[in-house]
């Protein structure tokens, strides 16, 4: 994360988002601020960040748990507040997370599902947290693990299990499978929705935990660096260090660019160090 100006943009809350891993913490913007300096433009959404939702019991780096759209989400006072089926994962994760920390009760959620999850091939590769989820034979005893109204996560899952009503048959974890739930529930359900009834029931506490922000140094195709009057002489800049991402950042794209710019700027700042020594 770049923490130039951090409660600036990003308020109060700006500085208690948890780090996506422990070295986030090193990543405290001095090469932007350096060429800030210098008179370098400035690029990217300063007021965007990708964040995903983790377990914060974990101790692992990036403990993502990103089984939430097979269950549903609730927060604190045991309602759900967001469509958990809105597109696969990658497509609703970013938000999420930002909903978590900036929006929900205490900065925490808590996904809900029954031990259907396990039936799913291949959902372990979906959790990175090494903290098994709470487990409960009742719903009353899951609510007393995650500190929830017991009465109120009954009532919003019993909401949930009447609309949930389509041919479970159908279900999918591998694509988004049309199995909504009825239209009259609120928020939606547009995806997955099998009643949640077969215990043991599970829950994950979730927190958005940041990765990047986007604001950074602004470049061109040549990993040049900037400025107000064009390129600024022997500067290159690849990765989280530019601003290239506005809204939301695409799936798998930032390590990819910073891979591509990356070889980029290291081979043009080779050649100008040539070039001096070749003057000299």
């Amino acid at each position: 994360m770049r923490r130039l100006r951090t409660t600036g943009q990003f308020g109060p809350a700006g500085e208690t988002i948890k780090l996506i891993s422990p070295g986030t913490r090193f990543d405290t913007g001095d090469g932007i601020r350096m060429a800030i300096d210098q008179g370098a433009s400035v690029s990217g959404d300063w007021n965007g960040m990708h964040m995903e939702p983790i377990d914060p019991r974990s101790r692992h780096s990036a403990p993502v748990v990103l089984v939430y759209p097979y269950g549903i989400v609730v927060d604190q006072n045991g309602r759900r507040f967001f469509d958990e089926g809105g597109g696969l994962v990658h497509e609703t994760w970013e938000a999420f997370a930002r909903d978590i920390h900036f929006a929900r009760p205490k900065g925490i959620v808590h996904a809900i599902l029954d031990s259907r999850l396990f039936d799913i091939p291949g959902y372990a590769r979906a959790i990175r947290s090494e903290v098994p989820p709470y487990q409960a034979a009742t719903l009353a005893e899951l609510a007393a693990q995650i500190a929830v109204p017991a009465r109120n996560l009954e009532q919003t899952i019993e909401a949930f299990n009447i609309a949930a009503s389509g041919d479970i048959a159908g279900f999918d974890a591998t694509r988004c499978d049309g199995l909504a739930a009825a239209a009259d529930l609120a928020p939606p359900k547009s995806n997955w929705a099998r009643p949640i009834t077969k215990p043991p029931y599970l829950a994950y506490p979730l927190v958005g935990a940041v990765a990047y922000t986007f604001g950074g140094l602004a470049t061109n195709e040549k990993a040049e660096v900037l400025s107000g009057s064009g390129p600024m002489s022997g500067l290159y800049a690849a990765g989280e260090t530019t601003g290239h991402f506005y809204g939301t950042a695409p799936n798998a794209v930032a390590v990819l660019r910073a891979l591509v710019f990356g070889k980029i700027a290291g081979q043009a700042a080779v050649d100008f160090a040539a070039g001096i020594a070749a003057q000299a």
